[in-house]
């Protein structure tokens, strides 16, 4: 039975730096679902993105928001 330079055997040394990889990647990916912020940003971000790609939506989008103006001049014309 070899030992390595820190006194653990060679599987034990082996063993331990695979948890340490794996505690690492866990505490990794619990910072990043922690990080609200960043999270809702991305979030956004994607949406956008998804909304730029889908010129239909922007068209109806457009459609409604003039639909909606038009409305408005109508009820204040007839206010006066």
């Amino acid at each position: 039975m070899t030992t390595s330079e820190n006194g653990g055997r060679p599987d034990e040394v082996a063993d331990i730096e695979r948890q340490r990889a794996e505690l690492a990647a866990t505490v990794g990916e619990l910072t990043d679902r922690l990080d609200v912020p960043t999270r809702v940003k991305q979030s956004a971000s994607e949406q956008a993105e998804a909304v730029r790609n889908r010129p239909d939506l922007i068209a109806a989008a457009g459609g409604v928001l003039a639909v909606v103006v038009v409305l408005l001049i109508v009820r204040r014309r007839r206010r006066k």
